[in-house]
């Protein structure tokens, strides 16, 4: 039980890092964004390994979850700002 209040209040404080970055103006605009989706998927992993009880399952798929996190944070980092039409 202390195990997870401590990962809730880690995310609290990552989500608060992650509202700072995303307010921030520089010239250039992939700095914050890249810390932005690093902290999205380290939060993702976070609360897939703790509250999902991933820890405890079989070594493939705590490869392919955050395997999956890394391969949708940078596709959504190269082609985020791609307008279609």
């Amino acid at each position: 039980m202390k195990r997870l209040i401590i990962v809730y209040l880690v995310l609290i404080i990552l989500t608060i890092v992650s509202a700072y970055f995303s307010g921030m103006e520089m010239d250039q605009l992939w700095i914050p964004a890249g810390i932005v989706m690093a902290l999205a998927v380290f939060k993702f992993v976070l609360v897939v390994m703790e509250y999902m009880e991933l820890r405890k399952a079989h070594g493939i798929w705590k490869f392919s979850v955050i395997l999956l996190a890394v391969v949708t944070a940078l596709i959504v980092g190269v082609f985020g700002g791609v307008q279609i039409l």
